[in-house]
């Protein structure tokens, strides 16, 4: 076909996809110029195009470079290209059998219809557990913000209705007088006395069965009781300022913001500090005047080449507790202080793990767990997960099914061409890519047209209400995992197939050529090549070139010496000879043999045949084998070389072969 009407296809084709997904798909009706993707991808083709000519004219140069320097000549006919040939010849083959091409792309997409239909990716949320090195003191949970932000009052009374009638329930609330950042003060009076608190602490009843802070009351005193509202508890350094002994505690009063408490109890502020929480830190508030100037330090230190800390696993400076007035936390909310943290007692570790699996997927904070002792850092983790892949198993297993049965009619039928192939030079790998290339492109065709085949019916079924509320969505991440079941389908179903064709290009077992057992020090061997008889001269002269390049080597392959063109007699008539001394690397096993190459006629008096006659010089016979495989293998790849050169070249060189038979030129190859 004319390669004008391709690129005219290849645009329509494009354009045409272009203007169908314009109309139907959500994300063109959302963006402000959609005009932009399909500009963006004619841009992409046209830059690929012009980096793919750049790139192929600097490799020509290059090869003429090289080719001035060493007077070798080249070429990569690497796996790439072969692998291109071989999908050119793979596609004009679905030409050739359209309808059965055609019914297998409907196959496909009507199962990538199907696949986007029934299937759908869903984000789910589970608990991500880091095991911390810190003992638990109880069994239970506690939640708070990672950077001990407030979490909303109304979190402790949801908590508190799920859990509070099985569990203890101790929320905790903090009062700060001024900013977070700020100085804070809270003034505490007694007559004329005063002391200045920087916060205050709202504790619960049930506190005493989760952290046990009543164990650090001075004898007198007592914990806080549910009726009890206002009432207060003091730390030692508060109580010596205020002049409130222990004989007074129950019988004295203090005042905070004009309302009077009574003080039920002096707590131990050295022993009130073991009160930890399940993130080892203290019950007291933070003192985040103290976290200010450590971040600081810390950011000069990461200046400097530093690292800071992580913010989850940070521990927090807490104030001392001569620094807070504990008071019920009731009397803190009301205050305008803000929750900050929940803790949980629950002594089956069992169950501690099954309400940590309900929290998480509620809540967005962290979630500290104790399990027997040690202890969790959990928070939420979001997962995509695909559900509905039970009810494709049938789809899927037709669909593959039908290319297998496809693809193997297709090996079956081209049996002959695949001999024709093989004899022309096409490796077993290049002829199973023949037909790896018709699943690509059915595995294309059938994504993207089953595609937007699914997106036009989406927008059909929408338009006339077929779907009753419910919307088909081709637009989310189920599309690419989609898609790509498609392709894996079809290229798993391909592989068999292609290992038949490549059997089938080589029925033995040995995949790879070997050399002949030698005779008396030689080895005879007909090389797979044959030419016809304008070329048998320019051949000679090509290889005359290509092993003249080599002489006086000590570096390389090879080394060669001796180098003679002359024709020879044969039963067929006239053939040439091209005879020299190699000498085989790695030279210090001494390798050396005589390597006379023999193009003489066959039966057909146009065609000649290639015969090489190797005599060993030197070196024993084994390491004389490997080596000459490695050498033999460089001159076949020669004679494919050869296959690439233009006529023109090719008459060049048989020119140069005419002279040197005449003696007017004996290098032949030199220019």
């Amino acid at each position: 076909p004319d390669i004008k009407w391709q690129i005219l296809w290849f645009f329509a084709i494009f354009i045409a996809v272009f203007i169908v997904l314009y109309f139907v798909h959500p994300a063109f009706a959302i963006t402000f110029t959609p005009v932009i993707i399909l500009l963006a991808f004619i841009i992409l083709a046209l830059t690929a195009l012009v980096i793919y000519i750049i790139v192929q004219k600097f490799e020509e140069q290059m090869k003429e470079i090289k080719y001035e320097q060493t007077g070798v000549r080249t070429a990569d006919v690497g796996r790439l290209s072969a692998s291109g040939a071989a999908f050119r010849l793979g596609i004009s083959n679905m030409r050739r059998r359209k309808l059965r091409s055609f019914l297998t792309s409907i196959t496909l997409i009507l199962l990538t219809f199907t696949v986007l239909s029934a299937t759908s990716v869903v984000e789910t949320i589970r608990p991500n557990r880091i095991m911390l090195p810190k003992t638990a003191p109880y069994n239970g949970l506690m939640i708070r913000d990672k950077t001990w932000e407030p979490i909303g009052e109304p979190s402790a009374r949801i908590i508190r209705n799920e859990f509070g009638r099985e569990h203890p329930v101790a929320p905790r609330a903090w009062y700060f007088g001024a900013k977070v950042g700020e100085q804070s003060f809270v003034n505490i009076n007694r007559a004329d006395m005063s002391y200045a608190a920087t916060a205050m602490l709202g504790l619960t009843p049930e506190e005493t069965l989760v952290t046990r802070p009543d164990r650090f009351l001075l004898p007198g005193g007592r914990w806080f009781r549910p009726e009890d509202t206002l009432v207060c508890i003091i730390p030692e350094a508060m109580a010596a300022k205020l002049g409130i002994a222990r004989e007074d505690v129950g019988h004295v009063y203090v005042e905070v913001f004009g309302t009077n408490l009574k003080v039920i109890g002096i707590i131990d502020s050295n022993r009130f500090k073991k009160a930890v929480d399940l993130d080892g830190e203290q019950i007291t508030p933070v003192d985040y005047l103290l976290m200010q100037e450590q971040q600081a330090q810390q950011q000069q230190q990461a200046a400097r080449g530093g690292r800071m800390s992580e913010e989850e696993l940070r521990e927090y400076i807490h104030l001392a507790p001569d620094q807070v007035l504990i008071v019920p936390y009731q009397f803190v909310i009301n205050a305008g202080g803000t929750l900050r943290c929940v803790a949980i007692k629950v002594d089956d570790g069992r169950k501690v793990k099954e309400y940590l699996d309900q929290l998480v997927q509620r809540v967005e904070l962290n979630i500290y767990s104790g399990i027997d002792g040690r202890t969790y850092l959990c928070s939420a983790v979001a997962t995509t997960g695909v559900h509905g892949t039970k009810e494709l198993l049938i789809p899927i297993l037709i669909a593959a099914a039908i290319v297998l049965n496809t693809m193997l009619g297709s090996v079956y039928e081209r049996t002959r061409e695949i001999y024709i192939y093989s004899s022309l030079g096409l490796a077993p790998t290049h002829i199973a890519f023949l037909f790896i290339a018709e699943a690509m492109v059915y595995a294309v065709v059938g994504a993207v047209a089953g595609y937007v085949f699914g997106q036009m019916m989406a927008k059909i079924l929408v338009a006339l209400n077929a779907m009753r509320g419910l919307n088909l969505n081709y637009s989310s991440v189920s599309t690419v995992w989609s898609t790509l079941v498609i392709m894996i389908t079809v290229l798993l179903s391909v592989i068999y197939p292609a290992r038949r064709a490549s059997d089938i290009a080589m029925p033995g077992i040995e995949r790879s050529w070997s050399l002949p057992e030698p005779k008396n020090d030689a080895i005879e061997m007909t090389l797979p090549f044959t030419m016809t008889g304008d070329q048998a001269i320019g051949v000679n002269a090509f290889l005359q070139e290509y092993l003249a390049a080599h002489a006086d080597y000590s570096l390389g392959h090879f080394s060669t010496a001796d180098i003679t063109f002359a024709p020879i007699q044969t039963e067929r008539g006239e053939g040439y000879e091209l005879s020299l001394m190699v000498w085989l690397a790695p030279y210090d096993l001494g390798v050396s043999e005589r390597l006379r190459l023999q193009t003489v006629p066959t039966e057909d008096a146009e065609v000649y045949a290639v015969r090489a006659i190797i005599e060993r010089e030197s070196g024993d016979e084994a390491s004389w084998l490997r080596v000459t495989r490695n050498f033999v293998n460089m001159l076949r790849k020669q004679f494919l070389l050869w296959r690439t050169f233009p006529v023109g070249l090719k008459a060049e060189y048989g020119q140069r072969g005419m002279r040197a038979l005449r003696g007017e030129d004996q290098a032949a190859g030199e220019t």
